[in-house]
């Protein structure tokens, strides 16, 4: 290629126009190698449309839009435009600008291919959907899709009106509602992408195309989703659908997917100036909710948890894992270590509890659709299943052991384990509950020592809480939040307290649940008002989610830690002692049969129950009593530094566990910033008056 020119601005790295040797083609590179995520400025969009513009005179046949390597094309408009935008008019005139320069684009009057390598997000999706062709290299880190949603707002640079044009309504809702982003060959078999291509292969290939040798044989939309999307009646028929389907699983909480239905099913019935008005519009009114400046809060969070351990990379790429138990836990772990290309061993003490795992190991894995075969048997094939001891140990880096809450255990598994592993391996205890600085007394190098608490189910949990212990080093704690992330979890570092952070926080919501219970406030009424506040399911389920012979441990260790204000009526314990543990028997606050459930209609009599409460409350009431012991002891948790002596960094740490270990609404942004919003005087108010009614548990923070 010749004819280099950077088209620069003061503020925003390079867009790169070139032309082929004969002038037949053009390409735009998006941004610089050294940038780690190419984004969309406001003057990287400027720059973009000025390449236009000289494309346009140039009168090439073709043009190429690539990034400057194959594992990173663009991941949208920059996000802190995002939160930082007040008023709905400039959050419009944002939407404008990228829509101006997407229209540019499909005007062109030469064939227009997109060679998507790496992450095509958001407005890099919106970019692409512009042109004629999409081809994206069959690699594992290339993916395409709209995610606004999960910001709070609808693509806004023309995504809505495109997307369904691409292919077609079906599809296209089913991306933009859920803030999807498709792996290749899910892209490809969408009709998103033309064509699936080699890293090596993806540059020549659209050059190929730009130049017109070569034509992508497109894969067509179904008839079904094109009659659906090309009159009124099919687009009211798969609206409503929709929208069913959007309320029952959003619960009305989030505006942006409703909005964006609405946008998306109108603009298949407008022309184009007429269809990005209405979508700028909706994108302005959103960008200003407080649902999107939470969710914007939340991006950040995951952002920063991403860097933990940054250093740290390159050390745990290879790591070789041992994991301890075959438990629901264990299977779970060497699953998610196996998916990220670690050679796994694990081990148990019969064959029938390694059957157990391989089986529950080989069900989540079933669940992957976008894996080929040639893949889940590449995964499978990272696993050994051992009932006994083998050299095989030696070359473990990082042992993660996942056997059920008993110290002694755990002691005796680490002392045994110590000395069959490399002296510099990682021990790591999956406990929710013991200490970690009383376990690492059973091996002689306590810094390599910490905790790594995984959340049930793993395959679906997104945290874990990495627990320094006292002697923990901070080359451990850096290695395993690197470890964390590269297996696509959101590590947070915490102190060694009973509870740590999660659970601490969590009890005394729990709890509470159970005092209402005590009151004569029913088991629908308490949970009803813990979902009409946001949270994904009632405390009285959560707690036989958990277990109840579980929770009966957990207690005690909170009680022993903290004193009264910790106190539960022994409820566990009956319960337990009637073989009602939860769900994992199908049998605890409520009767299980398979998805159905009721509440048990033995309960009131088991527990000793009033048939009502003295004081009725409202379903707000229930609410703020539970949501605010949640509060009180996050802020009890961030003055006691167990996040952290950062306060700061603490807050989001708080903010981040709450909502992806605890389930605290989305969009609610995390206790801490729901805290701050509602107003921590207010909060502490109720809290002294909620003291002076109920007593100790209630003292503020």
């Amino acid at each position: 290629m010749t004819d280099a020119a950077a088209i620069n601005s003061p503020t925003s790295p390079s867009v790169m126009l070139t032309f082929s040797d004969d002038r037949k083609v053009a390409t735009i590179t998006l941004g610089s190698p050294d940038e780690r995520a190419i984004t969309l400025t406001p003057s990287r969009l400027s720059s973009f449309k000025r390449a236009l513009q000289e494309v346009k005179a140039a009168g090439v046949k073709g043009l190429v839009i690539r990034a400057p390597s194959i594992d990173s094309f663009c991941v949208g408009a920059d996000i802190s435009l995002i939160q930082s935008v007040t008023e709905a008019g400039e959050g419009a005139a944002l939407a404008a600008e990228g829509q101006e320069a997407y229209d540019m684009l499909e005007d062109l009057p030469c064939v227009t291919v997109a060679a998507i390598g790496g992450p095509c997000v958001g407005g890099g999706c919106e970019m692409v959907l512009a042109c004629r062709y999409r081809i994206i290299s069959d690699a594992p880190s290339s993916s395409i899709g709209l995610p606004e949603t999960k910001l709070g707002i609808l693509p806004g640079f023309g995504g809505t009106y495109r997307m369904p044009r691409v292919v077609g309504l079906p599809k296209a809702l089913d991306i933009i509602l859920a803030g999807k982003t498709l792996k290749a060959q899910q892209a490809y078999k969408a009709s998103l992408v033309d064509e699936l291509v080699s890293s090596e292969n993806l540059f020549a290939r659209a050059e190929e195309i730009a130049r017109g040798t070569k034509r992508p044989k497109r894969k067509k939309v179904p008839l079904v989703d094109r009659v659906l999307s090309s009159n009124p009646l099919g687009r009211s028929i798969v609206k409503n659908q929709a929208k069913k389907a959007l309320l029952k699983q959003t619960k009305g909480f989030y505006p942006a997917p409703v909005s964006a239905l609405e946008v998306t099913v109108a603009g298949l019935g407008r022309g184009r100036k007429s269809g990005l008005a209405v979508e700028a519009e909706e994108l302005g009114k959103l960008i200003i909710t407080p649902e999107s400046k939470s969710l914007v809060h939340l991006f950040f969070l995951t952002e920063a948890a991403k860097g933990l351990g940054k250093g740290a990379r390159k050390e745990v790429a290879d790591l070789h894992a041992l994991v301890i138990g075959a438990g629901t836990m264990g299977a779970g772990i060497a699953g998610s270590l196996a998916k990220s290309n670690h050679q796994v061993i694990v081990k148990d003490t019969s064959d029938a509890g390694l059957q157990r795992g391989k089986d529950h190991f080989t069900k989540e894995l079933g669940k992957l659709r976008y894996l080929s075969s040639f893949e889940r048997a590449a995964i499978s094939n990272r696993i050994d299943w051992l009932q006994f001891a083998s050299p095989t140990m030696g070359r473990t880096g990082v042992v993660i052991e996942a056997v059920f809450e008993d110290m002694n255990l755990k002691k005796k598994i680490f002392a045994d384990i110590a000395g069959r592993v490399r002296p510099d391996s990682i021990l790591a205890t999956n406990t929710s509950s013991l200490s970690v600085t009383e376990m690492a007394t059973a091996v002689s190098n306590p810094e390599r020592f910490i905790g790594m608490h995984f959340f049930n189910p793993v395959e679906k949990m997104p945290l874990v809480e990495i627990i320094r212990g006292e002697k923990t080093s901070e080359a451990t704690i850096a290695k395993v939040a690197a470890l964390t992330t590269e297996i696509g979890k959101f590590p947070i570092v915490v102190r060694d307290v009973p509870g740590f952070l999660i659970n601490r926080i969590l009890i005394p919501y729990l709890n509470e649940a159970v005092y209402l219970l005590m009151e004569g406030h029913s088991i629908e009424e308490i949970d009803r008002a813990a979902l009409a506040f946001g949270m994904p399911m009632g405390p009285i389920r959560l707690l036989d989610e958990v277990g109840l012979d579980v929770a009966a441990h957990v207690s005690k260790i909170m009680v022993d830690g903290y004193g009264d204000r910790m106190a539960v009526p022994d409820f566990a314990h009956k319960l337990v002692a009637l073989d009602r543990k939860g769900r994992k028997n199908n049998a605890g606050f409520y009767t299980y049969q398979g998805k159905e459930s009721v509440p048990w209609n033995g309960l009131a009599e088991a527990l000793g129950l009033p048939q009502k409460p003295a004081k009725r409350l409202s379903q707000g009431e229930i609410a703020d009593r539970l949501v605010l012991h949640l509060v009180n002891e996050a802020m009890k948790c961030l003055n006691d530094g167990v996040a952290g002596d950062d306060r700061e960094l603490a807050k989001k740490q708080i903010d981040l566990g709450t909502v992806m270990g605890i389930g605290f609404p989305p969009f609610r942004g995390g206790v801490i910033y729901h805290a701050e919003k509602e107003g921590l005087d207010s909060i502490r108010e109720r809290l002294i008056r909620l003291e002076a009614e109920y007593g100790v548990r209630y003292r503020p923070f």
